[in-house]
């Protein structure tokens, strides 16, 4: 049986205010820029060129990504420039945060897949994608495409973001199993209702990893939750591969 939430206390990592959404497609603010393998969703062990952008509109305790401490100001074209001087030809660039959407995607994407990147966006699905982008849910043939990949953290996601995105990623611990084996609250973030669910109609991936929570003994009952979770739900396992190969 899948196990009900309980109430627990959450350890505090995150102390990162949250910040509001700003609107300049020609400047991005940028934390860190950095190549490794990714360790997680549909590109799961592709070598991708990570762009970390600086900021996010809400504030996860259980989060464990720094996207606050540094930023740089990039002109879209300077960094267009840097990813095809770093990244090899038709390669993954994964943009990241903090929120991603936070800032004005409409020129940057773009660019990245007139020139053959794969471009995969991490969002948290509370705020719509950047406007006049095209976003891929085949993920066949990604070459010169861009893919939304969501982590919900809100009790709905954005309509525009859930018909775009390519899948849903859930995180979860094993004290916070709900009825249908998803999150009750994700990374510590509790609300009146519980996070957002699949719609009916949706029939992409969905994947379940187990929540981080710097201890072993409680990251041990994590993976076993999600794995009982995948079992009986019908879920796609995944774990943090980046975490246990010591990658960034």
């Amino acid at each position: 049986l899948v196990r009900k939430a309980t109430p627990r206390e959450v350890i505090m990592l995150n102390n990162q205010a949250p910040e509001p959404r700003i609107h300049n497609k020609n400047v991005l603010q940028v934390h860190s820029i950095f190549y490794t393998i990714q360790g997680e969703g549909p590109f799961c062990g592709k070598p991708a060129l990570f762009i970390r952008l600086a900021g996010c509109v809400i504030q996860c305790p259980g989060c464990d990504t720094d996207y606050t401490s540094r930023r740089k100001h990039y002109h879209v074209q300077d960094l267009i420039a840097h990813c095809q001087r770093t990244m090899y030809k038709g390669g993954l660039i994964v943009i990241t945060g903090g929120e991603p959407f936070r800032q004005d995607l409409s020129l940057f994407i773009p660019e990245l897949t007139k020139r053959g990147f794969i471009v995969q966006v991490e969002t948290n699905g509370m705020v719509p994608p950047s406007q006049g982008v095209h976003f891929s849910t085949d993920l066949h043939q990604p070459q010169g495409k861009a893919y939304i990949v969501c982590s919900p953290k809100d009790k709905v996601i954005n309509e525009q973001i859930l018909r775009a995105c390519c899948c849903l990623k859930y995180v979860m611990g094993a004290e916070d199993v709900g009825e249908d084996g998803l999150p009750n609250t994700v990374l510590g973030r509790r609300l009146k209702g519980i996070i957002a669910r699949p719609p009916s109609w949706f029939q992409r991936p969905i994947y379940l990893q187990p929540m981080d929570e710097k201890d072993d003994e409680k990251n041990a009952r994590n993976i076993q939750a999600c794995i009982q979770s995948c079992m009986e739900k019908g879920y796609t396992l995944q774990l943090q591969i980046h975490k246990y190969l010591n990658l960034e």
